[in-house]
């Protein structure tokens, strides 16, 4: 990988690509400290600081928009309503014809597709920001004394969800023209630069919280010896594919040669779907603390009831609701709550989802039966589609329990062990899952990407004009 890294800047296309892509990384990283108007921002460094809102569900929108959403950013929301809005497209493109035949229809079909979700992004992004403005005026000393009555809250809501949806939009832009102009997914790309953004805070805080005694120093081994753990298990299970072996039937001419068929085989993905799963719950979990917190009240939570329902450190959970306040085992149940559950469930569901959607079986027949292969055991056709299928499942059932596993671990380190979430997603989590997946899918696109260099390279030395040989006699009698 480090040969990779060296070499990026040997090669002028990638390097352009490399330079264009960090200039676009350090335009996010500026746009992350640029606030709201009218917001108070150090009242509300200074609450999150003292309070646990940072502990639950909005420190995991703050950890994917690297810090943006503690400082009430113009991005706060990150890149999420894009998301949000590709899920929504992907789940109407299964119950409307019209959209999965506009989806079959090449680039035009897909520009439209583009399109609708750019508009899908900006809609979310103007009811996030308005549930967003909603919940500040909740909490006075966030704003500015003059925006809190009369036409001022009225203009407090509409210049925040102004600025909000403006940031979500460029941020939006930002991801699309890294994506075509840079190296790697532009939005997967700034999914993992926010996270990664807050790992230095993490770390100090986690740190300082072993100073202070918050926890004892043996954490510190626990949680290093997880990270490491976990890291080489998402590698494993990223980089993991049943090989499904394929014959070729028919006779092949190889230049002037009769070759027979040969046993090639057909390699499927553990976790076809990738970081994807983990990406949606989290982005459809965030509209609870934006939405539900507006909605109702609750005397004893700032979230409202449905706020608190569905919170991160939910009090409706067996451990309280039970009363097993004991010092035990039944301390994991204390993370068992709406909010682990839900979770669960749409990451689990969107895991068979995504890779329905991504993998169809019968293309996948239809291909080799055109080609003149067939699955050893299984006729051609329905048959092999329906083996092909069972065998997906499998797997998928596989990769899909892996993720929600590994999602989980930081909830229940913080819940139930009162362990700094600062420090308890270093052992696993979506943070985690999403980083290590990213850094592996950049890293194959540049060495592909290289590959493809080399390549011409070899093919131009050895065409001149015209398509002759430019090899000097010795060269070719070698």
């Amino acid at each position: 990988m480090l040969q990779s890294l060296r070499n990026i800047w040997k090669i002028k296309d990638l390097r352009d690509k490399m330079l264009f892509t960090l200039m676009m990384i350090g335009v996010f990283r500026i746009g992350s400290f640029v606030p709201c108007p009218f917001v108070n921002v150090e009242n509300l460094k200074k609450q999150f600081t003292e309070s646990d809102l940072l502990s639950g569900l909005f420190g995991v929108a703050d950890m994917f928009t690297g810090g943006a959403f503690s400082n009430m950013s113009v991005m706060a929301l990150g890149i999420m309503p894009y998301i949000s809005a590709s899920i929504i497209l992907q789940l109407m493109m299964v119950v409307v014809p019209r959209l999965e035949k506009m989806a079959k229809e090449g680039d035009a079909g897909r520009k439209k597709i583009t399109q609708y979700t750019r508009l899908g992004t900006v809609g979310l992004a103007v009811v996030q920001g308005f549930g967003l403005a909603m919940f500040m005026l909740q909490q006075p000393e966030w704003i500015t004394p003059f925006m809190r009555d009369g036409w001022g809250r009225v203009l407090f809501i509409l210049s925040t969800v102004l600025s909000i949806t403006a940031g979500t939009t460029f941020l939006m832009w930002i991801g699309e023209k890294i994506t075509e102009k840079g190296i790697g997914n532009g939005i997967s790309l700034l999914i993992c630069l926010g996270i990664m953004a807050a790992y230095p805070t993490q770390l100090k805080v986690s740190w300082q919280s072993v100073k202070l005694d918050a926890i004892q120093p043996i954490w510190l081994l626990i949680i290093g010896v997880l990270f490491v753990a976990v890291t080489m298990l998402i590698i494993l299970i990223q980089e993991g594919a049943r090989k499904i072996p394929i014959q070729h039937a028919r006779q092949q001419s190889v230049g002037r040669k009769m070759q027979v068929g040969q046993t090639n085989y057909l390699p499927l993905k553990v976790n076809t779907a990738g970081v994807m799963p983990v990406i949606f719950s989290m982005a459809i979990l965030q509209v609870f603390p934006t939405v539900f917190g507006w909605i109702g009240t609750d005397p004893d939570s700032q979230l409202g009831f449905l706020g608190e329902l569905f919170a991160y450190t939910s009090r409706y959970n067996p451990y309280t609701m039970l009363g097993m306040e004991k010092e035990s085992i039944f301390l994991l149940l204390k993370a068992i709550n709406p909010n682990m559950i839900a979770f669960l469930v749409l990451t689990f569901a969107f895991c068979f989802f995504y890779t329905a959607i991504v993998f169809n079986p019968r293309d996948i027949a239809d291909n080799l039966r055109r080609v003149g292969a067939f699955v050893p055991g299984y006729r051609p056709g329905p048959p092999t589609a329906n083996y092909i299928d069972k065998v997906m499942t499998r797997i998928t059932f596989v990769g899909a329990t892996f993720l929600c596993s590994v999602s989980v671990i930081p909830q229940f380190l913080t819940v139930a062990f009162n362990i700094p979430f600062e420090l308890a997603q270093f052992a696993g989590g979506t943070g985690l899952i999403i980083v290590v997946a990213v850094i592996l899918d950049t890293m194959k696109q540049v060495e592909t990407q290289m590959l493809m260099r080399h390549y011409d390279g070899f093919k131009s030395r050895r065409q001149g004009s015209g398509g002759r040989s430019r090899w000097s006699a010795k060269e070719r009698n070698r």
